[in-house]
């Protein structure tokens, strides 16, 4: 690297061309003053061309959820681990029940496998009760009395299709239901090449009520909390 001395060391290079010049000039004491000058000067220009060349400490990367709304009905929510789309129309157009049903659709955003695990997903009601996800015995136990409102929410339920963009179809098994020849997980593995879609069920006591809601989806180091309003049909 070349680095150019102006100024002061300019000033330093003709004082000691003087000196030749006129040798009776006391040589020792301004050699030893214009030595001073120079080192302290190099130093300054060292230090200089080192915090010019020194790459400034990049800030932390903060990946923001990104949540929008395609639909009336329907909330799109993204981060760095999940996708995951909600229709709430079923709920919106069924308040006062007592089960709040969700059909929902979720990819996986890395590049390996997310764990999607039934134990660690809930609701949040717009009074502030969490409301964990009942096992499958729960919900086999109690499909008596809400077995017509599931049949309708499969039928009446938007396609989620149009979020697919080529990725493999697949199904969120929490909750198949009974007669259905499915098989119960606790848990779901889904990757970014997988869309899968299925019913989220979730037992409220004193009926589903208009307001915001929040599902909430729990991973080893982070969380997913999707918003998404529940209102009259207008």
């Amino acid at each position: 690297m070349r680095v150019l001395l102006l100024g002061p060391v300019q000033q330093v290079v003709r004082t000691d061309l003087e000196v030749l010049r006129y040798p009776s000039v006391g040589k020792g004491a301004i050699v030893r003053f214009q030595l001073e000058r120079v080192l302290v000067l190099v130093f300054l220009c060292v230090a200089a061309i080192s915090c010019g060349t020194t790459t400034p400490a990049m800030p932390n990367r903060i990946t923001e959820p990104a949540i929008d709304q395609p639909g009336r009905y329907i909330v799109r929510y993204r981060d760095n681990v999940i996708e995951i789309v909600l229709d709430t129309k079923f709920a919106s157009n069924n308040l006062g029940d007592e089960w709040l049903i969700l059909n929902a659709a979720m990819s996986g955003m890395t590049g390996s496998a997310t764990k999607v695990k039934r134990d660690l997903t809930s609701i949040r009601t717009p009074d502030g009760r969490t409301i964990p996800m009942p096992t499958y015995r729960e919900f086999n136990g109690a499909y008596d009395e809400f077995a017509t409102a599931a049949r309708r929410a499969e039928l009446a339920s938007d396609p989620l299709d149009f979020t697919r963009g080529g990725r493999r179809s697949c199904m969120i098994d929490f909750f198949p239901l009974p007669g259905s020849g499915r098989s119960s997980n606790t848990a779901l593995n889904v990757t970014k090449n997988e869309l899968c879609v299925g019913m989220l069920y979730f037992p409220v006591r004193n009926g589903v009520q208009p307001g915001k809601w929040r599902l909430i989806i729990e991973f080893e180091e982070t969380e997913a909390v999707v918003p998404f309003t529940l209102e009259l049909e207008r």
